[in-house]
């Protein structure tokens, strides 16, 4: 399934989530990255007034651009966005998926027409439930089709064509997608933690360094400990083990549903296992979600 695939609101919701998170982790890094050089400013320290006078008004500058940065982020509210347009995207596209596999609510005793009339209408409830995102949602993409055809021309394949459509799809990809995205996770968690003892370490050495050179005037303390403390700060924001741990739990978790699909046989049989599924993932979302503490 590709982008185009799906309906109108979770192309746009989608977007949405994708380049507030964009702005959201830029404003920060920059916001980060000005308090680090105005604390390599204040490294060394001079004696003529004047070069002190410098030293002290480039990182007042640093510094306000750290502030400004800080209050774009809280006013525009991008880490909000962010999750809801996420979770907006996610409800629109277990919503795709039960369509198009005849499941709950839609099931294979209702005709299509009637089919798509509840499909347009779940759609209006989750519309008015995402109320909040309509400024950050752009008009191309809501301009797209609800129903596309390549929903309806999977709702129409048999049972066996459809079981075999959702298996590739949706759950071989989705245990491929979280099983990748769990292995970064923990990478980027080791890489990161490291990086905040190492900067530790090293303010440590600056310390002991001071103490036998009290006279220096050259002092890493400061910069050391700022990085450590931008270090731990990228940590919780990108929660690289919490997200690791629900990535984890949803591979396995599908990947046990996965192998029960050779049981089944029938139509009813396979509208719950879709139901199963959809909520194994809906699950994972939810855990995501309470990590961000929405």
């Amino acid at each position: 399934m590709d982008e185009k695939d799906f309906p109108n609101f979770y192309i746009a919701g989608d977007s949405a989530s994708l380049s507030a998170q964009k702005f959201y982790t830029n404003y920060i890094k920059w916001s980060l990255i000005s308090m680090l050089t105005a604390a390599v400013v204040a490294i060394y320290s001079f004696q003529e007034v004047e070069s002190k006078r410098i030293g002290y008004v480039i990182s007042g500058i640093l510094l306000m651009i750290s502030t400004i940065l800080s209050l774009i982020i809280k006013n525009k509210k991008y880490e909000s966005t962010w999750y809801r347009g996420r979770a907006l995207a996610e409800s629109a596209k277990t919503l795709t998926w039960r369509f198009m596999t005849k499941s709950e609510y839609f099931e294979d005793t209702i005709n299509d027409d009637e089919a798509k009339k509840r499909f347009i209408n779940r759609i209006k409830e989750i519309k008015n439930e995402f109320k909040d995102l309509n400024a950050s949602l752009k008009a191309k993409h809501l301009s797209v089709p609800i129903i596309t055809e390549k929903m309806i021309a999977t709702r129409q394949l048999n049972l066996k064509d459809r079981m075999e459509f959702y298996l590739k799809n949706r759950i071989e990809n989705q245990i491929s997608w979280y099983s990748s995205k769990a292995d970064a996770n923990k990478n980027k968690y080791e890489i990161w933690f490291w990086a905040v003892i190492i900067m530790q370490i090293l303010a440590l050495v600056s310390v002991a360094y001071l103490v036998f050179n009290p006279e220096s005037n050259i002092k890493l303390v400061g910069l050391f400990t700022s990085l450590s403390a931008c270090c731990l700060a990228w940590l919780q924001l990108k929660k690289y083990q919490e997200n690791k741990e629900a990535y984890t739990t949803a591979v396995s978790e599908l990947n046990l549903i996965k192998q029960e699909a050779e049981l089944i046989h029938t139509e009813e049989k396979f509208q719950i296992y879709v139901l199963d599924s959809e909520n194994a993932m809906s699950r994972e979302h939810t855990l995501w979600l309470a990590q961000k503490r929405i």
